[in-house]
């Protein structure tokens, strides 16, 4: 379809998540057999989705590694690999690309609490950087109605100061 259609480059990549928690279920050893037939399918791009970096395996691999730890090794530079995880710094993006030895990493309630996180960054304004929500804060983070009633139902899945 890319090559018939894209008038542009066009990557394709697939986000996954690497274990379940529940037996049974898809084992860190299956997980492998995955990330084989993804990238034997030549695909651009390999993008982890875990609440937690640093998790640890559940079942299938035994090691003190974390999942994202396994996964670049497994991986081993064969595609990119796009890290995810409770990222709410600078400094904890950078210890996903050098320890977790990641091509990229992913930021998703960073942004959502501010949009201007990567901007404030490169400009060296870390300091400003907001790590928090209010309950006041819907129409200045621009969240719709139906999101932000989940974040303030479920305790801990953001940080918003009450």
């Amino acid at each position: 379809m890319i090559s018939e259609h894209a008038t542009k480059p066009f990557l394709i990549g697939y986000r996954f998540s690497p274990e379940e928690p529940e037996t049974p279920g898809i084992t860190m050893r299956e997980t492998f057999e995955l990330l084989d037939e993804l990238m034997n399918a030549n695909i651009d791009y390999i993008h982890m989705a875990t609440t937690e970096a640093w998790a640890q395996l559940r079942r299938g691999i035994v090691s003190e590694k974390s999942r994202t730890e396994i996964i670049a090794e497994y991986i081993n530079g064969r595609v990119p690999y796009i890290g995810v995880g409770n990222i709410h710094t600078p400094a904890e993006a950078a210890l996903v690309l050098d320890k977790g030895k990641t091509d990229f990493v992913s930021l998703g309630r960073a942004l959502v609490v501010d949009p201007h996180w990567v901007e404030k960054v490169k400009s060296n304004k870390e300091e400003t950087i907001i790590h928090h929500l209010t309950e006041n804060d819907q129409q200045k983070a621009v969240i719709p109605t139906p999101l932000w009633k989940l974040i303030l139902e479920v305790e801990g899945w953001f940080p918003v100061v009450r």
